[in-house]
């Protein structure tokens, strides 16, 4: 199976969990998550896939999760506690078990999430309560086996509290340890007339205690079915009397009576700087701490006679019903609101609600943040951001995270461009790639000939074979011809076995000359045969072989000033001059610094293993100012240097000599009007062969008399040389 449609079948299958999941590639991508992760967040789903690991843990760089990817990649699997943050900045506890996953040909990670906030907010006032009436509480998730109990539990069967949490077999082990056989079968008996029956059931069990005697309990078993399928028991447990059946009030505290532990918890809620609203399912208050006396401006009389609606106007009772529904499966949800005060006014709020059941009372507790000033320093920054925004164009602005959209300037495999000149030349390269012609490419050192030719060839005919390349500068002279046509066995010394030239590979295919104008004289009449009749003979051979090869050829040099001087034949030059393209320079396509730019910044960032996303817009302002003698190349080996040198995400590169060398190609740049005039009049000459009179002359061209132009020559000291 293909690994894209293998990791689309993991991801498919983590919708069948009742977890949390989210996948990463090895750099920390996101690639996937199923549809309770996305909820736990608030993402949608294309949202979150741009976002990467160290957005989501702000705890997380890239070297600890390298060494995450590395425990993976030795044992398979890792944990990892953490906190995760929203879609709208707020933070919770999670705990991660990464496992590596082998799809196809690649290696992701698979995480399960399991947010802690719900084990960990309100113990201590689960706790607290407990203390007060003696009842200990418990819930065991039937699909991971996870127990969940508060420290009345281990009070009511003497044991240390050690664990919040623990896996619930080893809970019944313990059990059937202290319980007497008939009891212990009557625990698992009831828990399973619970899920059958889909009702609460209540049983008497009689506890071993360490000192000898036996201590009897109350246990109560509420399922809890979601989707038809029971997934979790949650209960409670109490102690009762052995002779009455009756409850047994719970032990007091050393030196706390009951009343004060009492006064001591309505005094701490009170002093709470959060609201704290008991509700019944109906949508009356059961009870409410001081703080929302305080804060909503109503007397307690009036606050206990109201309604929820009256303090949220943007609910209604569908909403509150909706809600409780929710809250008895997922027992609590957090969100923003807003709440309205005695004066008619109204703040934003965050409120978390939790469900509670108490001897078959239900009602929810919700603790409400005022988070006005919260959101007023939100809208501060969002304006203070505007208006930097707005008045230092000329300060640093970031460049966060790479453009996606230089894939959308590739043309032609890795040719990146925003210059309207310069897709000229990529129209060009479109027209004549289809065709078999010869194509000369010129321009300057750096410039990327070599990629222009390899669109050439990608969009031809002939692009399922392959494109030859020879670097003709870069062979000994007494190479080149085995290099090109091959050679026998024993042509020359060395020669200790036949081999085939690169005509010979390139049958069918493309053959790149590169820097053609250095071919050696005697080599040059060897390939216009071969251009000429598709044929030619191997070193030291006596086979005629029959090529069908599609040349490229570039240089950096003027082919027709060299067939003047002698230095290539002329009939060659005609014979590959069939379309040339000239390749423009880079200080001719200043749009495409910037692009280019980005593109070797991202490029030696991977290879580095960096993680430069930031780009001051000074380095953009003077690289385009800059003349970048060396062109693309040039631009290649400073940002490549410059990332090398950078720490952090931040590109660092030092302007100052590229400012100094830009003001001197600027003052280089300005001619006199005499100098000007001078380089014109030579230019034109050169492509009239120094003819200076007749139709095809200087002088018709230059739009003057023959006289006038023989009289301006002989005064700017124009004479033709040799």
């Amino acid at each position: 199976m293909e690994t894209k449609a293998l990791i689309n079948l993991y991801l498919e299958s983590t919708e069948l969990i009742h977890s949390s999941a989210v996948w990463f590639q090895s750099d920390g991508r996101i690639i996937g998550a199923n549809t309770q992760f996305l909820n736990q967040l608030g993402y949608q789903r294309e949202e979150l896939l741009q976002k990467t690991i160290f957005q989501i843990n702000p705890h997380l760089n890239m070297l600890g999760w390298r060494k995450i990817w590395e425990e993976l990649e030795s044992t398979g699997k890792s944990a990892l506690n953490s906190e995760h943050i929203t879609r709208n900045g707020r933070m919770y506890p999670v705990q991660m078990q990464a496992l590596l996953v082998h799809a196809g040909d690649e290696k992701v990670c698979i995480c399960t999430v399991k947010n802690l906030m719900e084990r960990s907010r309100y113990r201590d006032m689960l706790d607290l309560i407990g203390q007060i009436t003696g009842v200990g509480g418990w819930k065991w998730n039937l699909l991971t086996d996870e127990l969940i109990v508060t420290t009345e539990v281990y009070h009511l069967l003497e044991l240390e509290p050690s664990a919040f949490i623990y896996p619930a077999r080893e809970a019944l082990e313990h059990l059937e340890k202290r319980l007497q056989p008939v009891d212990y079968h009557l625990l698992l008996e009831l828990s399973k007339q619970a899920i059958r029956e889909e009702k609460r059931a209540q049983c008497r069990i009689n506890l071993a205690m360490n000192d000898g005697t036996t201590k009897k309990l109350l246990l109560d078993i509420y399922p809890v079915f979601q989707e038809g399928r029971c997934t979790q028991l949650i209960g409670a447990v109490r102690e009762v009397d052995l002779d009455t059946d009756e409850a047994v009030a719970p032990n007091p505290r050393p030196k706390k009576s009951d009343v004060e532990l009492m006064r001591f918890l309505e005094f701490s809620l009170d002093q709470s700087s959060d609201i704290i609203l008991w509700v019944k399912p109906n949508g009356t208050f059961l009870n409410f701490n001081e703080t929302a006396c305080r804060q909503l401006g109503y007397p307690r009389e009036e606050l206990a006679e109201m309604h929820l609606l009256d303090l949220f106007p943007y609910s209604n009772q569908e909403t509150i019903d909706a809600a409780w529904e929710t809250l008895r499966v997922d027992k609590q949800f957090t969100g923003d609101q807003v709440i309205t005060r005695k004066d008619g006014s109204s703040f934003p709020v965050e409120i978390t609600v939790n469900y509670a059941s108490l001897h078959g009372l239900e009602c929810t507790c919700s603790i409400i943040r005022d988070i006005s000033l919260r959101k007023k320093e939100q809208e501060n920054l969002q304006n203070a951001f505007e208006e930097i925004s707005r008045l230092k164009k000329d300060l640093e602005m970031e460049n966060t995270y790479l453009q996606t959209e230089l894939n959308e300037q590739f043309n032609f495999n890795n040719i990146i461009t925003n210059s309207p000149e310069y897709k000229k030349i990529l129209l060009q390269i479109e027209q004549v790639a289809p065709t078999d012609a010869i194509v000369l490419i010129t321009g300057e050192t750096g410039t990327g000939k070599e990629l222009v030719a390899r669109a050439i060839h990608h969009n031809s005919r002939r692009s399922s074979k392959q494109m030859i390349k020879v670097n003709c500068a870069a062979l000994p002279e007494n190479l080149i011809e085995s290099e090109l046509f091959g050679h026998e066995k024993g042509a020359f010394t060395g020669a200790i076995q036949r081999k085939m030239g690169r005509f010979e590979l390139a049958h069918k295919g493309s053959l790149f000359l590169d820097e053609i104008s250095e071919l050696p004289l005697e080599l040059q009449s060897k390939l216009l045969r071969v251009l000429q009749e598709g044929e030619f003979e191997r070193v030291g051979g006596m086979e005629t072989i029959k090529t069908d090869v599609r040349i490229i050829a570039a240089t950096n040099r003027n082919l027709e000033k060299m067939v003047e001087e002698g230095r290539f034949r002329e009939d060659l030059f005609y014979r590959i001059n069939v379309f040339p393209i000239h390749n423009m320079a880079l200080r001719d396509r200043p749009d495409d610094i910037p692009l280019l730019l980005r593109h070797f910044v991202q490029l030696f960032s991977n290879k580095m293993g960096k993680q430069i996303d930031q780009i001051p817009v000074r380095v953009f302002e003077v690289l385009q100012q800059y003349h970048f003698p060396g062109n693309i190349r040039e631009l290649e080996n400073i940002i490549e240097r410059a990332v090398i040198l950078s720490n952090g995400n931040r590109l660092q590169i030092d302007l100052g000599a590229f400012r100094k060398k830009a003001a001197g190609h600027a003052k280089e740049g300005f001619l006199s009007l005499e100098a000007m005039q001078r380089k014109y009049i030579l230019d034109v000459l050169e492509q009239t062969h120094w003819r200076v009179s007749g139709p095809e002359g200087a002088a018709r061209i230059l739009q003057v008399k023959d006289k006038t132009l023989f009289s301006k020559m002989q005064k700017l000291g124009i004479v033709k040389k040799g």
